[in-house]
């Protein structure tokens, strides 16, 4: 069986029918964690973050797909998200919410807007008589007024629920010296950019073209890698460098300027970046199996493997083949698609996924029994956003010519 045959029989037989089942239709949203184990936990918490990554996926895979079960369950995270995770006082989309959707953490974080911003955009896209754009705007409107700063021309990352700005606690490291991270502006951009194909204001367009250029001035390192964390003043304050979030990178900005008409030498300089970053990480962020390895400082590797990281690395390899015609990318993509077959796709009826991988390629997960760490099928970081877009991303591409 081809590649793509597997990878669209896996899709709808197993990965899309396990997220259906995390459907909570007691307390709405999505169960919060499903353990190793495959044990349900009714009573875990639902972050912001995940609640809007279940809207991308059902949206999403509705558009493509066209099975109705999937707008069921897009209509569901809609509802949810409108209704539990929107402050209604304040505007914007709480980080966490107990399972009945009462607040537990009710600040305001970029990455969060972003994510719900994507997931709004997608969902009007299958149902535009809903407010969904509406509520996309009002995100778009809230960071620009809250989080903008014109003096350092990046995006303040965490806000109180009243939206006054406060010390990063999320996404970023312990570093009290972090003030930008790459990782909340590449999301930003994507959902910016989401919303444009939808909405294409020319205010968001400016917007789309300054983040781009942020990456281009002060993320991206000469060297072919992107540099993660900053202060104030976009010095980097952290080394070495994150290959799953690099080669993601690579292929998104590149999503974003196929679907954003931005400035002839932006596109330019943007496309030779993407270039590089696709290069450095075939280059320094394989092992010698063809994994991705997680993070690599200098000689350093950590060569533990992390779902989310094998599956951008797939659509961003395959993506720079389709860009430039080098068979070594399509071939780096196939055979990480083998091994993600291998390892990472749990047989077990009702599963998905395992997490991670350690250097030997063995399960961390069985870790857990010794009570050493603490891995689950899904949870609060683990969920559909990933796997379910490199199914459909590389069913797409693979039928392409």
């Amino acid at each position: 069986m081809q590649t793509k045959e597997v990878l669209k029989n896996q899709l709808l037989a197993k990965v899309l029918p396990f997220w259906l089942s995390q459907q909570d239709n007691t307390n709405g949203g999505f169960y919060g964690k499903l353990s190793i184990d495959l044990e349900s936990d009714p009573l875990a918490p639902k972050g912001g973050v995940m609640m809007s990554r279940f809207l991308w996926t059902f949206s999403h895979s509705y558009n493509a797909l066209k099975d109705q079960e999937y707008k069921l369950a897009a209509d569901h995270a809609y509802h949810f998200i409108t209704e539990a995770l929107w402050d209604n006082e304040y505007g914007g989309i709480y980080w966490l919410v107990d399972a009945e959707g009462k607040p537990l953490n009710p600040i305001k974080h970029v990455y969060a807007q972003s994510f719900a911003i994507y997931g709004l955009s997608e969902y009007a896209k299958i149902d535009p008589t809903s407010d969904a754009l509406e509520y996309a705007k009002k995100l778009y409107n809230l960071i620009e007024e809250n989080a903008y700063n014109s003096s350092t021309l990046g995006y303040e990352e965490e806000f109180d629920k009243k939206w006054k700005q406060k010390s990063l606690s999320q996404v970023a490291s312990q570093n009290p010296k972090v003030k930008y991270t790459t990782n909340t502006h590449l999301h930003l951009l994507e959902a910016y950019t989401n919303l444009y194909t939808i909405w294409p204001n020319e205010a968001l367009l400016k917007k789309i073209q300054h983040l781009l250029t942020l990456f281009i001035t002060h993320i991206f390192h000469p060297a072919g890698y992107c540099q993660q964390e900053f202060d104030q003043n976009w010095t980097s304050i952290i080394s070495g460098v994150s290959y799953g979030h690099d080669i993601e990178t690579a292929w998104l900005l590149d999503e974003t300027l196929d679907c954003c008409k931005v400035d002839e030498d932006l596109d330019k300089t943007v496309r030779k970046m993407t270039s590089e970053l696709a290069a450095y990480c075939y280059e320094k962020g394989l092992d010698e199996n063809g994994w991705m390895v997680n993070h690599g400082d200098g000689p350093r590797l950590d060569k533990t493997k992390v779902w989310w990281v094998e599956a951008e690395a797939v659509i961003g390899f395959y993506h720079a083949f389709q860009q430039s015609g080098n068979s070594n990318y399509r071939n780096a993509a196939l055979n990480l698609v083998q091994l993600i077959q291998q390892k990472f796709v749990d047989h077990r009826p009702g599963s998905e996924w395992y997490s991670r991988l350690d250097e030997d390629n063995q399960l961390l997960s069985v870790l857990r029994k010794n009570g050493t760490t603490e891995e689950n099928i899904s949870d609060s970081w683990k969920g559909p956003y990933h796997t379910v877009r490199f199914y459909v991303e590389m069913i797409k591409r693979l039928e392409e010519k």
